[in-house]
């Protein structure tokens, strides 16, 4: 007999049992030490709304003290305000220590003040979306990303997540051994506006077995600033959500 089995003839109620096995937040409890925690640190968030491909972002603010609802930021690009007071429904995704979070909620109102805020509805679960460094996503061909490497060494990135990055190169692997380290590597991603300058080492190097295709070399970041999690965390998020929505296009 299972555990699952075990504790079903134990008595035990299904939404109990729930608890125990899910790995989403889905008590009152669960989500407001979650959302209180992101609050406190006025984590970053992207909203997706009514499945648009485009996405905003702003920071939690505030719970509600009855649990009733959210205050976040106004959204930028500016126009997401009007686009959300017309919504019927708002994703929101967000990273807390490392790890992708997302929940559904519904515009309420635009609390009007000293500084406007947005308030939306207390989610009913949070699902986890992927643990730390677990998500890698590649670039659109619309919007590619490219990494200085090292001086006169510019190559186009093939995927990224929080904790490292693949790029293409003709170079041979001689000179991107593994364990060679690299001080200043330096990207720029799409949703932010500065750029990320980081350490980075070589894990492995894969040469092409095709005649004309380039070789794929694969870096771990190394003393990540919280900062830079952040804006790759943020990326990935969006890039996620345009694939999402591209598929479902397709179908």
């Amino acid at each position: 007999m299972g555990l699952f089995d075990f504790i079903k003839k134990d008595g035990i109620s299904d939404d109990i049992m729930r608890v125990i096995f899910s790995d989403d937040l889905i008590t009152p409890n669960q989500i407001k030490s979650n959302l209180e925690e992101a609050c406190k640190r006025n984590n970053h968030l992207i909203a997706t709304i009514d499945e648009r491909a485009r996405t905003f972002s702003s920071t939690f603010i505030e719970l509600g003290k009855g649990n009733d609802f959210v205050l976040i930021d106004l959204l930028m690009p500016k126009d997401g305000i009007h686009l959300i007071e017309a919504s019927n429904r708002v994703i929101i995704d967000y990273n807390l220590e490392g790890v992708m979070y997302s929940f559904e909620a519904k515009f309420v109102e635009i609390v009007k003040g000293r500084f406007s805020s947005i308030k939306i509805t207390f989610p009913s679960v949070i699902k986890k979306i992927q643990k730390r460094n677990a998500f890698r996503v590649s670039p659109s061909m619309e919007n590619p990303v490219v990494v200085e490497v090292k001086e006169g060494l510019v190559e186009e990135v093939a995927d990224i997540s929080e904790g490292g990055l693949s790029f293409y190169t003709r170079r041979a692997e001689e000179e991107l051994s593994v364990g060679t380290i690299f001080e200043k590597l330096t990207f720029k991603l799409q949703t932010m506006h500065g750029q990320i300058t980081i350490k980075a080492v070589v894990r492995s190097f894969i040469k092409a077995s095709v005649a004309g295709v380039k070789n794929k070399c694969c870096v771990e970041f190394m003393n990540m600033r919280m900062a830079d999690k952040d804006a790759i965390a943020h990326y990935v998020v969006v890039r996620q959500r345009e694939i999402i929505i591209k598929m479902k296009g397709e179908r």
